[in-house]
């Protein structure tokens, strides 16, 4: 006969053993459950600059691409980042925000307008803030009749359209493109009275000479382009010539209408997202230029 002094310890070792396994086992279903869960429910959506978009898993990202498997095949393609607009997730989180996407918010607020959502309701507005954040997003709208008038998700936006009063950015950009044309004719005009004076340089001028000679250059191009100049008059041309110019440029192609999510998913936006940006392109261009070197410098230190 047995006794109990030696049963009861094989007892409580063998309760605690089968309450470990099944703890084991309720860990592993639910970490089985919750991966199954995430595989099928959590989408990526990468919306293109053209209103297209590829839903599915994104696999990893870098600088140039993103590298996703959509949903109705188990290929994986890569996406140029500089062909999308955003990256969001089925549970209403950006993942990704392009530099044509950040320019538009700015501008947007700026001015009243109205907005369509995705429901095909129209919201009109006096003051719009839109969220900057990931996690999220909203738009807040302010009507005549309330500071606060309407609260909605981002995702549920189809198009934001500035109202008349776009055509000031239409302006400005105009006066910026005449001053831009100016400056490049009066540079030109500097460049080619310094080739005079340099003629009548001594061959062993000095910097100094030489410095004194691109000055009255560049004075007599300024003079040039000033009233009563010679260059005065197609001044006077092109600043209005540029304004008009980007004024039917932006009515034409609707520059005013900015759109975030289709109506239907397969279709594509009436015209491209792209934004030109000059100031970022040129930013842009400075630091991949200038990035090798940087490196070197720190390789160095």
């Amino acid at each position: 006969m047995i006794s109990a002094a030696h049963t009861e310890p094989e007892y409580k070792a063998s309760c605690v053993d089968i309450c470990s396994r099944m703890i084991h086992n309720f860990l592993f279903c639910t970490v089985f459950m919750t991966l199954c869960f995430c595989q099928n429910e959590v989408k990526h959506i990468v919306m293109n600059l053209d209103g297209t978009s590829v839903v599915g898993l994104i696999d990893s990202m870098d600088t140039d691409s993103v590298y996703i498997a959509p949903e109705d095949t188990l290929q994986q393609q890569s996406i140029l980042l500089d062909d999308v607009y955003y990256i969001y997730n089925s549970l209403g989180k950006l993942y990704y925000i392009s530099p044509n996407y950040k320019d538009r918010l700015g501008l947007i607020e700026e001015r009243s307008g109205s907005l369509v959502t995705v429901e095909g309701d129209t919201l009109n507005y006096s003051a719009i803030e839109i969220d900057r954040k990931m996690d999220e997003p909203y738009v807040y709208l302010q009507t005549e009749e309330s500071e606060l008038g309407h609260k909605l998700s981002l995702f549920d936006v189809h198009l934001i359209r500035i109202d008349a009063s776009y055509m000031e950015h239409s302006v400005r950009r105009g006066t910026i493109t005449g001053l831009c044309v100016v400056i490049t004719g009066i540079g030109l005009q500097t460049l080619s009275n310094y080739g005079d004076r340099s003629d009548n340089l001594p061959e062993d001028a000095t910097f100094m000479n030489k410095l004194v000679a691109i000055g009255g250059a560049l004075g007599t191009s300024i003079v040039n382009f000033i009233p009563q100049g010679n260059q005065y008059q197609s001044v006077t041309i092109i600043f209005p010539l540029s304004t008009i110019s980007w004024m039917i440029y932006d009515y034409m192609y609707d520059k005013r209408t900015h759109y975030f999510r289709p109506l239907i998913r397969e279709d594509s936006f009436p015209h491209s997202m792209y934004w030109f940006n000059p100031v970022r392109i040129v930013k842009n261009k400075i630091n991949e230029t200038m990035e090798p070197v940087v490196a070197k410098i720190r390789t160095i230190f």
